[in-house]
């Protein structure tokens, strides 16, 4: 014999309404539409146990206040842009795009090729269907500078361990030793690109609940993710001697730099 369901509290289906119209609607329509289900549910004369025969339940009267078109777009929206991250993760876990096997220069591009997808559709969407809501959070400030903080020190050990003194040094007194501090760069872009392809999909995920403010942390992660790949995609198709022999330092940042402009002009806007 099944065990019935218990009926949602008051308390469960505003939170189950809330959590579903966030997704569904821009945040200043989500809160005005869970204040008008607030005072709807906790009317006195409501019996808690017909909530759902009454209302429907949270997701259908989320449903019915939604416009389907819209959503379904947002939807096509955010599934381009969850992949995105996921290949992000993906190459900066493994190492390797799908075309690893094939020799060709175009595949270290292809994070950038990502985080401009992301930046370009991402500002557009949110410019034209976001909406801010309040002052800006503490939160997300406090986020960007850890984000900016990590970034900015990971971007300096790499530029140490990539300098010819650096490279000339070891390959001279350890030839057949991989310095740690290699090992220490190697797992900084590794595990920093998917851990900030995570932040990047909690900041898309704010973003629609709660401000569209919080792209600023998508931007800003989406970027230095990239950043973290196209470094780990170099490393595993340099030639070592060659980059002793000049100087991949210099030609790594000099397309690093600019890289992380545009990241950083991306972030400002969406603040804006």
């Amino acid at each position: 014999m099944m065990k019935q369901k218990k009926p949602l509290t008051k308390e469960q289906y505003l939170k189950k309404f809330s959590r579903a119209v966030r997704w569904r609607l821009p945040p200043q329509e989500s809160e005005e539409a869970i204040a008008d289900y607030r005072e709807l549910v906790f009317q006195p004369e409501r019996d808690e146990e017909k909530l759902v025969e009454e209302l429907g339940t949270p997701a259908q009267a989320a449903h019915l206040i939604t416009d389907v078109k819209t959503y379904r777009r947002w939807l096509a929206v955010f599934a381009v842009l969850a992949f995105g991250l996921f290949l992000l993760a993906k190459w900066a876990w493994t190492g390797m795009t799908v075309t690893t096997g094939f020799f060709s220069y175009s595949n270290v591009w292809y994070p950038v090729w990502v985080m401009a997808v992301g930046l370009l559709l991402s500002l557009y969407w949110f410019r034209r269907h976001g909406q801010k809501n309040g002052p800006m959070s503490r939160w997300l400030l406090l986020a960007l500078a850890v984000v900016i903080a990590c970034g900015v020190g990971t971007l300096a050990w790499n530029w140490y361990v990539l300098s010819p003194e650096f490279l000339d040094f070891y390959s001279e007194t350890y030839p057949h030793v991989i310095p740690w501090q290699i090992i220490l760069q190697r797992e900084l872009v590794t595990e920093g690109g998917w851990v900030y392809a995570l932040i990047a999909l909690a900041g898309l995920v704010l973003a629609k609940c709660y401000d569209r403010r919080w792209l600023a942390l998508y931007v800003l992660s989406v970027t230095v993710a990239a950043l973290c790949g196209f470094i780990l995609l170099h490393m595993h198709r340099m030639d070592m001697s060659y980059a002793i022999s000049s100087s991949i330092q210099a030609y790594l940042f000099a397309r690093l730099i600019p890289i992380g402009a545009v990241g950083l002009i991306g972030t400002g806007v969406a603040l804006c």
